[in-house]
């Protein structure tokens, strides 16, 4: 999801439909793209355009892959997207990066035309070293290690240091190409980052924190100390004005059941909400529940999505007496586009909840996120449809080796 101030605005389509599901990457898109016209059409935009909420973290692409395989979609139009897609400054939509990660999953998979559509962009197109380097993470040797020729010819200076010297196809390379490998000689001699040192006194740090005087980055360094040392308690009372300094959060957590009774305040106000959230669920009791809740509340009626694992997990070691909680674990569950946190929501529902679980277990079965997928594999309640995605991910050559193992098991 792209945060330039001048990308396109949008929003998700509206979950129950054929592409807010698919955006969403929920277990319910796959059901319903197998069963309605539009889903290769549907798919196909979802891989034109990355929905991720954080494209460094929500999974997606193998989602995407595993459908086009089971839908039989030619390839070739996401293909053409490596090269129409924008260059790395100007892709607002992460197309290129999408396409190639999809296209990645297709080969590994097998298809060949893949694998020779991919062989041909590295010899020919613009952002070749990306697809290098992709197809030689998981695919056979045998099918990039003849392009050594090619990509050394293609390598200017200019390219060198993004060369990824240590992973393949460069690791492989090194042993017969003395440019490689003196390339791989000059970056293992660059000075390695000084060891930290201990930290300042704890005076001394929140002196720095309680001066309005300091730099932001002087306290943001000084936080990180505090978190170091396990934090002090003296901070509790800084902590309303250092709001929005990186590390508070960190250095705050440190102090564990100790901020509890600031915790209690914050959860209730409007300046650190999240964070006293986070303490309650780390270490409150039963009787901060209602707190949670609250917390929890405020959240979802914010135009910020992130956080909801953290309370989540309070919610699951709280247990069954949490279960005023199920119905909104199931709402973000079907409604989030931050699909990482749909674990913890989910673990959380089975704890507060094991018979309102099953049905969100059954889909995360098909569920774009691995930990999703393994949660749902262990827990989900036995029927048809349970079995048959299981053996799904059984036989799948995509999914995560102990995921397949635990799929055979559960169905052995």
């Amino acid at each position: 999801m792209s945060d330039a101030d001048d990308a396109p605005r949008w929003q998700y389509d509206p979950v129950r439909t054929l592409a807010g599901d698919l955006q969403r990457g929920h277990g319910m898109g796959v059901v319903k793209a197998h069963t309605e016209a539009a889903g290769p059409d549907a798919v196909f935009a979802c891989v034109q355009r990355d929905h991720r909420w954080w494209w460094q973290l929500d999974e997606r692409p193998e989602y995407l892959a595993r459908l086009m395989l089971e839908l039989r979609m030619d390839p070739t139009a996401v293909v053409a997207l490596l090269h129409t897609a924008g260059d790395v400054v100007s892709d607002d939509d992460n197309t290129f990066a999408m396409a190639l990660d999809v296209l990645e999953t297709l080969g590994f998979a097998g298809d060949e035309q893949v694998v020779r559509a991919l062989r041909h962009y590295v010899i020919h197109g613009a952002r070749w070293l990306e697809v290098l380097e992709a197809i030689a993470r998981r695919w056979p040797q045998a099918t990039w290690d003849d392009l050594d020729g090619i990509a050394l010819a293609r390598l200017t200076p200019s390219l060198e240091d993004e060369v990824l010297v240590r992973a393949q196809p460069w690791l492989g390379w090194a042993a017969r190409h003395d440019r490689v490998a003196r390339l791989a000689q000059r970056r293992s001699v660059r000075p390695a980052r000084p060891p930290l040192g201990p930290a300042p006194a704890a005076d001394q740090l929140l002196a720095v924190l309680a001066d309005p005087a300091q730099p932001r980055a002087d306290k943001r360094s000084a936080l990180r100390d505090l978190a170091r040392s396990g934090s002090d308690r003296r901070l509790l009372g800084l902590a309303e004005e250092l709001r929005g300094v990186p590390g508070l959060s960190a250095a705050v957590m440190a102090l564990g059941p100790a901020a509890l009774g600031h915790a209690r305040e914050w959860a209730a106000g409007d300046r650190l909400t999240w964070l006293g959230g986070s303490l309650l669920a780390a270490h409150g009791t039963e009787h901060d529940i209602p707190r949670l809740l609250g917390v929890w509340d405020r959240l979802w009626d914010s135009d910020d999505w992130c956080g909801f694992d953290r309370l989540a997990d309070g919610f699951a070691r709280f247990g069954a007496v949490a279960a005023d909680a199920a119905p909104r674990l199931r709402t973000v569950i079907r409604q989030t586009p931050h699909t990482y946190e749909r674990a913890a929501c989910l673990r959380a529902l089975l704890a507060v909840d094991p018979l309102g679980a099953q049905g969100p277990l059954a889909l995360g079965l098909l569920d774009c996120e691995q930990d999703v997928r393994s949660l749902a594999v262990a827990h989900a309640p036995d029927s048809p449809f349970t079995r048959k995605a299981l053996t799904t991910r059984r036989d799948d050559p995509t999914e995560a080796p102990e995921i397949r193992q635990a799929a055979a098991t559960r169905l052995g």
